[in-house]
């Protein structure tokens, strides 16, 4: 197997794993609003007014992000959305705890076993960016490579 096939199978395999884990918790959370919108309003950031908004319309947004990873089809906008999801999940968990707060992340629906401590919703939602974040990177090659010739080999 060559060198360029395998990264392309690895490109695949990372597009299918982050996609399916966004279009899994976007599943579980439309399945349960309410209990997600309890994890939103446990972190205390937003107004009450905007909580059930948000429980409505983020899963929705999850869910067409993970769709696009997983398709291919505006990847790039996918993945730049799960980015920002990440970042803003990752932001929004720290400070509930510097603040002292007991929350429960609400990543994969209510009282999930994925959410077993702070240190491993950490450790996950990093891994996640990471990979998100590598992904992005691999594509921004290959189109670069794909819009840039390479340089007139002199005879």
């Amino acid at each position: 197997m060559s060198a360029i096939r395998f990264q392309q199978m690895v490109f695949w395999l990372g597009r299918l794993v982050l996609g399916t884990v966004f279009i899994y918790a976007a599943l579980l959370k439309i399945a349960s609003p309410r209990e997600f919108a309890d994890s939103i309003a446990a972190y205390q950031i937003l107004p009450f007014s905007a909580i059930n908004l948000l429980a409505l319309g983020l899963p929705l947004f999850e869910l067409a992000c993970g769709l696009l990873v997983v398709t291919g089809f505006y990847f790039r906008v996918g993945l730049l959305g799960i980015l920002a999801l990440l970042a803003v999940f990752i932001i929004a968990f720290v400070l509930a705890l510097l603040r002292g707060l007991s929350v429960d992340c609400g990543c994969f629906g209510a009282h999930s076993w994925f959410d077993a401590s702070p240190a491993v919703v950490l450790v996950r939602d990093g891994l996640l960016f990471g990979m998100a974040a590598l992904l992005y990177r691999h594509h921004l090659r290959g189109c670069r490579k794909a819009i840039i010739p390479s340089s007139p080999q002199s005879s």
